[in-house]
């Protein structure tokens, strides 16, 4: 198949730019005139070029420092090494500070409290229940993981241990052996995490019952309790981004097995877990505190308090921050991340994702039709500009892409086929498939994610131009949820923030995959091979097949990378800027006591 990609032909959609260009001058004023400050001019830049990808987070799988010693790495799988890990202080402890700058005064005797701002509703602590970004977080902070990803840099591979003191790597990538942490304690004083509590979780991960979406990462697995401290994971095939995709990430948080077996549909109420902060209070809708836990096995944390409120909108942030209402806000709405990069109020710190961090991706549903004919497919993504979006709508804040993977991730390659723009090739493929001119498809969204939001609508106004009666359904997430699981629609679009490239691989286009949303069956083959593959480069290789291979048979359009970027007040330190799924550095973090 010949993908067009030649100018040719294109028409100058003045009115498209106007409504991206526009829509981002007037709520930019907005924003700053709050502030007491001229509106900029709409921003034209480009994003600065993402790094070369780095190493897969399982090629190197403890990055590890103990308390006086250099970090130490262990040696890769791949070489058919059996590598353990050496001890750490903490996830803080794993590597360097970088220097703090100047904190206002702090009050003597007084209390540390970090202000968080969340755009969201953290309703859901359970770690392999919670669907929303805004339960991460507090998650983060109350729970302990085996392996956790390193906070320095905010975004990267880089993972250490936690309640795993080290592990070694056996049978090519087949079998895991962790040997955890002795004297980790529950915050409700019920004992100390054992290697049964680790399996009584992962069977949990492991069950379909439970409903998670981690559930697909163990098939295949036995897990095994050696000793009090020690466990192991065999799988039938090799599984070399365990640690990264699994364990290390959000579903892999801990939770106390007889503390959550006892509270039920209530463990939101009251969670309980090992990590650096245990719960304080709660009024649900409006704030969560969490407290710094005194019986953390690690570094102690730098505060004293975290206290989150909860739906907080984006427009009212940056006053907020500077206010110090606030301390601390990731930025969802484009608006208001072009506005905070232009702020000039010293009171506030605005730190830029390092790169596009999260691939926005729309789902064609191939089950229905017209969208199972490829050349239907084709014309919805060629009608899309997804660098006008880039620019325009988001003010040169994120990448245009063209794969499934963003740019800085492990296994990407910009050698793909690519659909350019061009209104009138879409109309030509539309045309060839015989499609109505009355197809009124279905275009679902995320309602609670601005970024969905703004994007879905500047992808709708593109296809309304080539005759598309598209209807844009920006929904609740009980009513997404709904339309999910019954396939009730015909697109499907959102930005997906993960880490390791297997999970946007297996998770998403795996045809059992309950989050394979555009039905897509012509990759399984393919992607078992990814799996099963323990070589870093071959396994490269492999993804860039992937990526072609996606594109040519287009379930889905690719279309930018974007990210949420961080807001401080002045008065916070040890924050170094943003990761995915608004992650934030618990054990660094710090603020004057008031």
């Amino acid at each position: 198949m010949t993908l067009h990609t030649a100018s040719a032909g294109r028409r100058s959609p003045r009115s498209r730019r106007e409504f991206l260009r526009l829509g981002l001058v007037a709520s930019g004023a907005a924003l700053l005139a709050a502030c007491g400050q001229a509106a900029p001019a709409a921003p034209t830049a480009k994003p600065a070029e993402a790094p070369k990808p780095s190493a897969p987070p399982t090629s190197a799988p403890a990055s590890v420092a103990s308390p006086v010693a250099s970090p130490a790495t262990a040696a890769s799988p791949a070489a058919g090494a059996s590598p353990s890990a050496s001890p750490a202080a903490s996830p803080a402890a794993a590597a360097p500070a970088s220097a703090p700058a100047p904190a206002a005064a702090s009050k003597p005797g007084g209390t540390k409290i970090y202000r968080v701002g969340l755009s969201g509703d953290a309703t859901d602590l359970d770690p392999l229940k919670s669907t929303t970004q805004a339960n991460v977080p507090p998650s983060d902070a109350l729970y302990t993981y085996v392996a956790r990803y390193s906070y320095k840099p905010p975004l990267g591979p880089t993972i250490n241990p936690e309640l795993a003191e080290g592990w070694d790597i056996q049978d090519g990538a087949k079998t895991y052996v962790f040997h955890l942490r002795k004297g980790v304690k529950y915050h409700d004083g019920s004992g100390e995490v054992t290697a049964e509590d680790v399996k009584w979780n992962w069977e949990r991960a492991k069950d379909p019952k439970t409903g998670s979406a981690a559930a697909a990462d163990w098939v295949g697995s036995t897990i095994t309790v050696l000793d009090p401290l020690t466990v192991k994971v065999t799988f039938e095939k090799p599984y070399p981004s365990f640690i990264g995709a699994t364990i290390a990430y959000t579903s892999g948080a801990l939770v106390a097995p007889k503390a959550h077996q006892a509270l039920g549909d209530k463990w939101s109420t009251a969670p309980v877990g090992s990590g650096p902060f245990k719960w304080g209070s709660a009024q649900p809708g409006t704030t969560m505190t969490l407290k710094k836990n005194p019986d953390y096995w690690g570094k102690p944390a730098n505060v004293d308090e975290i206290q989150f409120r909860m739906k907080v909108d984006g427009r009212t942030a940056m006053l907020a921050v500077a206010k110090g209402e606030l301390d601390a806000y990731y930025i969802a709405d484009p608006d208001v991340a072009i506005a905070a990069s232009k702020n000039t109020d010293p009171n506030v710190k605005f730190i830029k994702s390092s790169y596009g961090q999260s691939p926005f991706t729309v789902w064609f549903n191939m089950r229905r039709k017209p969208l199972d004919d490829l050349r239907v497919r084709q014309a919805l993504w060629h009608a899309i500009d997804g660098e006008a979006i880039a620019r325009d709508l988001f003010g040169g804040l994120a990448q245009p892409i063209h794969s499934y993977l963003p740019p800085w991730m492990f296994g990407y390659t910009d050698d793909v086929p690519r659909y350019e723009y061009n209104p009138d090739k879409a109309k030509q493929l539309l045309k060839a498939a015989n499609v109505s001119p009355d197809w009124a498809p279905s275009f679902v969204t995320q309602s609670v994610l601005p970024i969905s939001k703004r994007v879905a609508e500047a992808v709708s106004s593109y296809w309304t131009d080539i005759g598309i009666k598209v209807k844009n359904d920006s929904l609740e997430q009980g009513l997404i949820a709904q339309r999910t699981a019954n396939i009730d629609y015909d697109m499907w679009g959102t930005y997906i923030s993960r880490v390791d490239p297997d999970q946007l691989t297996a998770r998403f286009w795996r045809s059992d995959s309950s989050s394979n949303r555009s039905g897509y069956t012509m990759g399984d083959e393919l992607i078992e091979k990814i799996r099963n593959e323990a070589n870093p480069e071959a396994r490269a290789k492999l993804y860039g097949d992937m990526q072609r291979k996606l594109v040519e048979d287009a379930p889905a359009a690719f279309l930018i990378a974007t990210s949420e970027h961080m807001l401080l007040n002045k008065r916070v330190t040890g924050e170094e800027g943003p990761g995915w799924l608004l992650r934030m550095n618990w054990f660094d973090a710090d603020v004057p006591a008031e």
